[in-house]
C-alpha cells in the first residue's frame, strides 16, 4: 500500500497548486455565501449540465452505489429530488451496503472481468485509500479538472483539507469535526479532566470506570489513537513509530481498563448503561445518540488541553472502466449534492455533524426536523469547543494503518470485547 499511496503524493502536490489558484477565484460580492450557489453548481441547476449530459446519456439507466459510507437512509429524500430533476436520465438509485474490503474487492473482481455494475461509491478516508492502493477508481480532478473547480473553491477549510487527502479520487460531500472528543456523566464525575495527567489519575481511582474503543474498528477509537500525539506533545504526530509519550501512556492507562470494544455501539452501550462512566466519542456519532435519544441529556463534554480536531468526511469516487453514460450520470449526481441547498439537509440527524462541506451552509438553512433535533441537543460547550482548538487532517493512511498495528500489538489486542 504504501509504495503506490507514494506515488500519488505527486497528484496531491498538483492539487494543492489548483486549491492555492481557486482561492481567489471566489467573488468578492458574496462568493462564499450558501444562498450563492458555485458556477459548476447554478449550471446544474440551470439546466447546463443537463444540457451537456444530452450529448452522452442517451437512455435512462440506473446508478449503483456501493455504500461503505452508510448514507442510504440519510439521502433516501435527496434521491428522490434527483430521480424528479433528471426523469429522461435515472430508472432508480441502487445502493449496496459495503464494508472497506467488500468494496474493493468487488471493484476489482467486476474491473478484471470488464463487466462493470457499481457505478458510484461512498467511502471514509479507510476506503479512498484502500481503492486508490488497488486501482479501482478514476482520477475524478485530473480527468475532469475543470468539472468540480468552482464548487472546491467553496469548500470550507476542514473539507479542503479532506480533499488533499482524497488525493483527486475522492470529493467529499459530508464532513465532521470528528474527535477525539470526551464525554462523561457529572453526577459520576463531579470533577472532570483537563488534561491527560489528570485523566489518567482518574482511570487510577476509578478502576474501569473510562473506556475507548479499537482504534481500528471505531470512529471513536480511531480519532482518540489520532488525536494522542498532539495530547501527549509528541514532536511527529503523523510518525506512530517515533511516539514515545503516546505508547507509554496508553500502556499505563491499560492497566485500569477492563476491554476494548470492537466498535463504537457497545461502547455506547456500557456508557448509556452506566457500566462507563467516561468515554472517548467522535463528534457525529455522539450527536446522533442524543438525537435518538440513547444519550440521557444531561451527559457532559468535555475537551483535554492540546486537543487537535482530527476531522472526518465521507467521499463520493467513481469505478474505473465505466460506459461513459454511466460516468456522466455519476458526476450528475455527485453535482447534485454538493448544491448549496442539498448540502443544508446533510445536517440530518447529526450522525455526521455538522455535514456540509461548504462554506456558509448552516443549520438554519437545514430541513426544519434537522433543525429541531440538533438544536435541542448541540451544546454551548461543544461550539465552543470546536471554535476554540485546532483542526487538522488524518494521517495518512500507510501511517495510519500502523499506528492501528502498534496499538494492537503493544496495548489492547488481547482485551477485545
Amino acid at each position: 500500500m504504501t509504495k503506490k499511496l507514494c506515488r500519488n503524493l505527486a497528484v496531491a502536490m498538483s492539487m494543492a497548486v489548483v486549491l492555492s489558484g481557486l482561492s481567489g477565484c471566489q467573488s468578492s460580492g458574496g462568493g462564499n455565501s450558501a444562498t450563492a450557489a458555485p458556477a459548476a453548481t447554478k449550471a446544474v441547476a440551470d439546466g447546463g449540465s443537463q444540457a451537456a449530459g444530452d450529448s452522452v446519456i442517451k437512455e435512462k439507466r440506473d446508478i449503483v452505489i456501493i455504500d461503505a459510507g452508510g448514507e442510504q437512509d440519510m439521502f433516501g429524500e435527496i434521491v428522490e429530488m434527483f430521480k424528479a430533476e433528471y426523469p429522461d436520465y435515472v430508472k432508480d438509485v441502487v445502493w449496496i451496503p459495503a464494508s472497506t474490503g467488500e468494496q474493493v474487492s468487488k471493484l476489482a473482481a467486476e474491473r478484471d472481468a470488464k463487466k462493470p455494475y457499481a457505478t458510484l461509491c461512498t467511502n471514509g478516508y479507510d476506503t479512498v485509500a484502500a481503492g486508490i492502493d488497488a486501482e479501482v477508481y478514476i482520477n475524478i480532478l485530473e480527468k475532469y479538472p475543470d468539472r468540480f473547480a468552482d464548487t472546491i473553491a467553496n469548500f470550507n477549510d476542514d473539507s479542503k483539507i479532506q480533499l488533499d487527502k482524497g488525493l483527486g479520487y475522492g470529493i467529499p460531500h459530508l464532513n465532521s469535526i470528528g474527535g477525539p472528543m470526551i464525554t462523561y456523566w457529572p453526577d459520576k464525575v463531579p470533577n472532570p479532566p483537563k488534561n491527560l495527567d489528570e485523566l489518567l489519575a482518574f482511570c487510577k481511582e476509578n478502576p474501569g470506570k473510562f473506556a475507548y474503543p479499537r482504534p481500528s474498528n471505531s470512529g471513536a477509537g480511531y480519532a482518540f489513537l489520532q488525536g494522542m500525539p498532539y495530547l501527549a506533545k509528541e514532536e511527529n504526530p503523523d510518525d506512530p513509530e517515533s511516539w514515545t509519550n503516546v505508547w507509554d501512556y496508553l500502556k499505563e492507562m491499560d492497566q485500569y481498563i477492563d476491554y476494548y470494544t470492537t466498535g463504537s455501539a457497545l461502547l455506547y452501550r456500557d456508557f448509556n448503561e452506566g457500566t462507563r462512566w467516561m468515554i472517548t466519542t467522535a463528534v457525529g456519532y455522539e450527536t446522533n445518540q442524543r438525537v435518538l435519544g440513547a444519550m440521557d441529556p444531561s451527559c457532559k463534554q468535555l475537551f483535554l488541553d492540546d486537543l487537535h480536531w482530527v476531522t472526518d468526511s465521507n467521499f463520493w469516487t467513481i469505478p474505473t472502466g465505466l460506459d461513459p453514460q454511466d460516468e456522466e450520470l455519476s458526476l450528475l449526481f455527485m453535482e447534485f449534492t454538493l448544491r448549496p441547498e442539498i448540502q443544508a439537509m446533510l445536517y440530518d440527524h447529526g450522525f455526521m455533524y455538522p455535514g456540509p462541506v461548504l462554506k456558509g451552509v448552516t443549520l438554519d438553512q437545514a430541513p426544519p426536523e434537522s433543525q429541531e433535533a440538533l438544536n435541542a441537543v448541540i451544546t454551548e460547550e461543544l461550539l465552543d469547543g470546536i471554535e476554540n482548538y485546532p483542526h487538522v487532517g488524518p494521517m495518512t493512511m500507510s501511517q495510519l494503518v500502523k499506528a492501528m498495528e502498534m496499538w494492537d500489538d503493544k496495548i489492547g489486542a488481547n482485551k477485545l470485547k
